[in-house]
């Protein structure tokens, strides 16, 4: 993209892009349901963007940012796991699914390549989070009525008669129609829109992000959901660690546990008692790591088959990909995340001034964004979606922007076999420690 025209329109139209993964155009309007716009869309950014695009899967390129490393890794994790099974339609259908999802994150790579960009790129992301999260508050509030948001009744246990009790939790738009998955997007917008209200640079408009904020604070309890609380907690003690210290994090820690009963009502009783759906949860992982005490330890069952083993997906991202991709895809998906949180990490600890103070200004609300997200695969199976590669997409662009922001323009993680023995060491510790505690609470 060296013409600059291009460049911005390459941008301009992965923002649209983007902004159809939350706003759903097809659901909010009849006539567009027969319009791939989301295809169209991704499939022009890409040929705005293709000869920027390529160079940041070079060799080179990868072990400069080994979190894109790990992104392709998972393609060819992908294809083992179903060709150790010679199963040749699941290669066709996993890799070409999967495709689609890495397309998007080297777009976003790719397409954001400037702080200004950056900004705008999570405003545009706190903007559309919003948009959807009202539409589906007002719609559960019965203020509005959007017939394509059906919300959820679901079964609380049974009344001493022995009748069934339910509950109503929020559903989304899309792609977050579970719950759950609505709650690990609101973390998500809470963390980006907190990152515009503490803007001095905004003036008086930055309270305008306060109200986003309110909305997503009603929406996140309305969603019924554990996982949620636990994202929203590990993303403020992220956020509040790097920037106040780790002192006020620990005080809010406590207040959180303390006020949390009492605001969030069945969503705070987290239990891993009999009949409990933690429960089931830690009952289908011990299907799934009971069925790769095998040969298949390596490179797993195949990829989309633990629901065939359990019933099920797994509801942790992690176990998941350990059980489908085996040891060696599961120990990539989680170098994803574990790399990205090693250039926070390194981010601290950088011997010289990063050259510009809205990238370091921005660092703990894309730390609190890795957090959040990361907590809630404890309770999702969201291996593969393209909401988990835009997260990366963010934590890789920003990475990428501080390191060419410093003085000696030096990448914060190089691929060399010490930073792989890390990896493979704290990925065995998570392995392990996930297996011994499936054993311990079945």
């Amino acid at each position: 993209m060296s013409n600059p025209l291009i460049a911005v329109l390459a941008f301009l139209l992965f923002q649209l892009t983007t902004a159809t993964l939350f706003l759903r155009p097809a659901e909010l309007f009849e006539w567009l349901e027969d319009v791939p716009l989301y295809e169209g869309l991704i499939l022009s950014t890409f040929a705005l963007a293709v000869t920027s695009l390529e160079p940041h899967f070079h060799k080179r390129s990868m072990y400069r940012q080994p979190i894109t490393l790990c992104v392709v890794g998972m393609l060819v994790a992908i294809i083992l796991s179903h060709l150790t099974h010679f199963y040749f339609g699941g290669i066709y259908d996993g890799s070409s699914e999967f495709l689609k999802t890495m397309l998007y994150y080297g777009l976003a790579i790719t397409t954001v390549n400037s702080p200004s960009r950056l900004r705008w790129f999570l405003a545009n992301l706190g903007i559309s989070t919003g948009l959807m999260v009202t539409l589906c508050l007002l719609d559960y509030w019965e203020i509005i009525d959007v017939e394509f948001i059906v919300h959820l009744q679901d079964l609380d246990g049974h009344d001493d008669e022995g009748d069934p009790i339910w509950f109503s939790r929020m559903r989304g738009t899309g792609i977050f129609r579970d719950p759950n998955d609505l709650a690990m997007i609101i973390v998500a917008g809470g963390c980006l829109c907190l990152y515009f209200l503490t803007d001095k640079s905004l003036g008086v408009w930055r309270f305008l992000w306060s109200a986003p904020i309110f909305v997503f604070a009603a929406a996140i309890l309305e969603t019924k959901s554990r996982g949620g609380l636990l994202a929203g907690a590990a993303a403020v003690m992220a956020m509040a660690s790097l920037r106040y210290g780790t002192k006020v994090a620990t005080v809010l820690a406590v207040l959180g546990v303390c006020t949390l009963p009492i605001v969030a009502g069945r969503s705070a009783n987290i239990e891993i008692g009999e009949g409990s759906t933690s429960e089931e949860r830690i009952m289908m992982w011990r299907e799934g790591f009971d069925a790769i005490k095998s040969p298949e330890i390596l490179f797993g069952i195949g990829q989309h088959n633990y629901a065939d083993l359990a019933g099920l997906v797994a509801h942790n991202s992690f176990v998941h990909t350990y059980v489908e991709l085996g040891v060696f895809g599961g120990t990539i998906f989680f170098g994803c995340f574990f790399l990205a949180a090693v250039q926070h990490y390194r981010m601290g600890r950088l011997p010289e001034p990063v050259c510009h103070d809205e990238l370091v200004r921005m660092r703990p609300y894309i730390a609190g964004l890795l957090a959040g997200w990361c907590m809630s695969m404890f309770s999702l199976s969201r291996c593969y979606v393209v909401p988990t590669f835009l997260v990366l997409g963010v934590q890789a662009a920003y990475f990428n922007l501080v390191w060419i922001h410093t003085p000696s323009g030096r990448p914060l993680a190089l691929w060399d076999r010490f930073l792989m023995a890390r990896l493979v060491g704290a990925s065995a510790c998570t392995f392990i420690g996930l297996y011994v505690f499936t054993m311990i609470f079945t």
